[in-house]
């Protein structure tokens, strides 16, 4: 999968609003919208938000309807930048989510699965498990030159009960990316506490939407910053949204958040999933 950057999908980006890093708003790709006209009613719903910047993840090597068709992809990239050539409500960029698995590092080097053309790549865990292997695996990346941004850690059954699986990940050098609807609730109450605990210990760097349609997974962004602000000081949680994800499309050093901390190093950590 080449992608190119044209007309509106920026190269350098001025964080105005707020920029959704994870979204799939591609129709008719992966298991997002289904047509065009949800994907329009999607951006409507991003632009009454305050979103000003897209990047457009749809899944790679998991749920593409195309046995993840090159051909097919960049037809459906090219279709989005010819509807929204004209539009400058938002700027769109092209990445990816890429789902784990063995020969992750020789496929990421064939093919371009970055966010903007960046070293940073999304990618996507099992959400029963962490395979064994992904510490080598990132590692292996980052000898490459890239860095992985783990996709909802706080959605994983395993990084969930064993949050210091996490915090080896990110003092590796990973990121990671929370979703808004975890933070507010709407995942349920146990996704929830293990998103603000995340948060809490510095195990996550940006908020994103990971948005597939109009009703139960909306592209808004804006929840989940005042949920984050009541856990992080507000200009850490509006970073999330603004300057983390910006410095991800311009490729640069995302700005300091603080280094994390090892919530099993916690007493109060302990019981909290006693079931």
């Amino acid at each position: 999968m080449d992608i190119k950057i044209k007309v509106n999908f920026s190269k350098n980006s001025k964080a105005e609003g707020m920029i959704d890093l994870h979204t799939h708003l591609l129709p008719d790709w992966d298991d997002g919208p289904d047509n065009w006209e949800e994907t329009e009613e999607m951006v409507e719903i991003a632009v009454k938000d305050g979103i000003d910047m897209i990047c457009l993840t749809p899944h790679i090597f998991r749920f593409s309807r195309y046995q993840d068709s090159q051909e097919i992809l960049e037809a459906r990239f090219e279709q989005f930048e010819e509807k929204y050539r004209i539009d400058d409500r938002v700027k769109f960029f092209r990445g990816g989510e890429v789902f784990i698995r063995p020969d992750l590092v020789s496929q990421v080097k064939e093919k371009n699965l970055s966010l903007n053309k960046s070293e940073y790549i999304f990618i996507e865990l099992p959400s029963d498990q962490v395979p064994i292997g992904t510490k080598q695996l990132f590692y292996q990346m980052m000898l490459e030159g890239f860095t992985p941004i783990i996709s909802h850690p706080e959605r994983n059954e395993i990084l969930g009960r064993r949050p210091d699986i996490l915090y080896d990940f990110i003092n590796q050098g990973c990121l990671a990316q929370v979703t808004a609807m975890s933070l507010t609730g709407e995942f349920g109450l146990e996704v929830q506490k293990i998103a603000e605990i995340f948060l809490k210990n510095r195990l996550v760097h940006l908020i994103a939407s990971d948005c597939h349609d109009t009703s139960r997974r909306k592209p808004i962004l804006s929840q989940g910053v005042k949920a984050a602000a009541k856990i992080i000081d507000l200009e850490v949680a509006e970073a999330m949204v603004g300057e983390v994800p910006k410095a991800i499309l311009n490729n640069e050093i995302i700005p300091d958040l603080g280094s994390p901390i090892n919530p099993v190093s916690r007493k109060k950590f302990f019981g909290l999933f006693k079931k």
